[in-house]
């Protein structure tokens, strides 16, 4: 294929229902310099189908396939057929507004020591009607102390050269989720942020992405993230302020030992008390619920029986 600037890439999995729009959003940039590169990661209903007649007709796409493998795999599998300097990414559910990536490489063009930008992305839901959900204030520059206690970069916001992919790695393929939030914290670590500051995205929220098991992998894995970063990855040199670090951890631990707790998986429930309390002593919530989870666990063991 001929070079382009712009490689945009998405990964899609079961979202024939979604794909047309987003598709849809790209064919009416203002900025025309990209390609597309949609990797359908083991999609079952229908979505691969979809994707090679939406590329049969635009020129600009093309399509690959692959065995069910999840999100980091499928970029990956995207960046290393890529033809374009900057990397775009964007999931098969959510839109860009028309001047995206025109505003977006407008920015980098004016800007050019930086390897990346984003920008805040509305959130709506599966109809396409805004939701009043409060977004997390978008800031710019060296953001490793920012992202570590928010989450303030979405993934189909970033613009970022290949450059960084050469400096830090891939996308993690151990992590079942939050592969951004980890990606971006390492990211942070080594190339200053820059910020459109308005949005330029919509980002699609499903309901049935909000489930507690959902919900309770989630929270277990930024856990792994959070403190892997911490303490093997050299977050506890980067991050200035240690009690709020360690608080950090102790509040993740915490919410993640509630989720447990609610699911009655006591045993794992006192555990993540435990370290949220050894992190954080003044974290003083986690006190009775750990005392709870600790006195079923030791019923349990005794074959007591207990109301749940």
């Amino acid at each position: 294929m001929n070079p382009v600037t712009v490689s945009v890439i998405i990964p899609a999995y079961n979202c024939a229902a979604f794909l047309p729009a987003t598709i849809e959003s790209l064919k009416v940039q203002s900025y025309q310099d990209f390609e597309v590169i949609l990797v359908d990661d083991g999609s079952t209903d229908g979505t691969v189908e979809l994707a090679r007649d939406l590329a049969a007709a635009w020129p600009k796409m093309r399509v690959i396939h692959i065995e069910h493998a999840g999100l980091a795999r499928a970029r990956n599998v995207a960046i290393e057929q890529m033809n374009g300097q900057w990397i775009a990414l964007l999931d098969a559910d959510d839109l860009w507004k028309a001047d995206k990536l025109e505003k977006c490489m407008e920015y980098l063009a004016a800007t050019p020591r930086l390897s990346m930008v984003y920008h805040p992305m509305i959130p709506i839901s599966t109809e396409g009607k805004p939701l009043k959900i409060r977004g997390r204030r978008c800031r710019q520059g060296w953001l490793t102390e920012h992202l570590f206690h928010r989450l303030i970069i979405r993934d189909p916001s970033a613009v970022f050269h290949k450059r960084i992919i050469e400096a830090c790695g891939p996308f993690n393929q151990s992590l079942p989720v939050c592969v951004g939030r980890e990606f971006w914290l390492r990211v942070s670590t080594k190339f200053e942020i820059g910020l459109v500051n308005e949005p330029l995205g919509l980002r699609r929220c499903h309901e049935s992405s909000l489930n507690r098991r959902n919900l309770a992998r989630s929270n277990r894995v930024k856990v792994e993230i959070l403190e892997n970063f911490y303490f093997e990855q050299g977050g506890k040199d980067l991050l200035k302020h240690r009690r709020r670090a360690m608080r950090r951890l102790a509040k993740t631990r915490y919410a993640t030992a509630r989720v447990f707790l609610a699911e009655k998986q006591y045993q794992d429930a006192a555990e993540y008390f435990a370290k949220a309390i050894r992190f954080c002593p003044t974290l003083v919530k986690s006190y009775p619920f750990y005392a709870a989870a600790k006195l079923i666990c030791l019923a349990k063991k005794n074959g007591s029986k207990l109301i749940d």
